[in-house]
């Protein structure tokens, strides 16, 4: 089991995000080569920060807005081809801000190559001020700025030295935490 998982984590951290393109994501404009759908930094693909769940839904991108994620997040929703189920490519949608938060799943990764399932390390070299909170020195969630867009934050967490998961928020979010 020790060898299957090294040898899953190596596959992970040797596939660069632009290969992880989802199935689902946009199609491209042109005849040229598929465009890598990254998150942020203002969202996935067409799906922007701040908007309405009618304006995501109409992207393409999402499955349908639906109940209720608490009292400040009155709906939510999946990115197409994540689990639809968890936090894994769930969106949270603010009733004041709109498009709160956006997080990915397996493959989808930062415009600077951040992804699940990368080591510690690899994070560190992309993100040097990522730490984070409550004092870890490794472990747990932390946010750290998103590069090219001074309004939101990438929120990563790290469990066992691995990147366990990544979204892109709207840095005064109200949905949680």
């Amino acid at each position: 089991m020790k060898l299957f998982r090294r040898v899953l984590s190596l596959l992970v951290i040797a596939l660069p995000v632009a290969a992880c393109t989802p199935a689902a994501g946009p199609a491209s404009t042109s005849s040229s080569a598929a465009v890598a759908v990254t998150l942020g930094p203002a969202g996935y693909g067409e799906l922007k920060l701040g908007m309405t769940p009618d304006q995501a839904k109409a992207t393409g991108l999402i499955s349908e807005p639906a109940g209720s994620a608490g009292t400040t997040c009155g709906r939510y929703a999946y990115l197409k081809g994540a689990a639809s189920n968890g936090t894994e490519g769930r969106l949270y949608f603010s009733k004041k801000l709109g498009l709160a938060a956006i997080y990915g799943y397996a493959g989808l990764g930062t415009p600077e190559g951040v992804a699940v399932g990368m080591s510690y390390g690899k994070l560190h070299e992309a993100y040097p001020g990522w730490k984070p909170v409550g004092g870890g020195e490794r472990d747990g969630r932390g946010q750290i700025a998103v590069p090219g867009n001074p309004a939101a934050v990438y929120r990563i967490e790290v469990y066992g030295g691995r990147v366990v998961q990544l979204a892109v928020q709207v840095k005064n979010q109200d949905c949680y935490e």
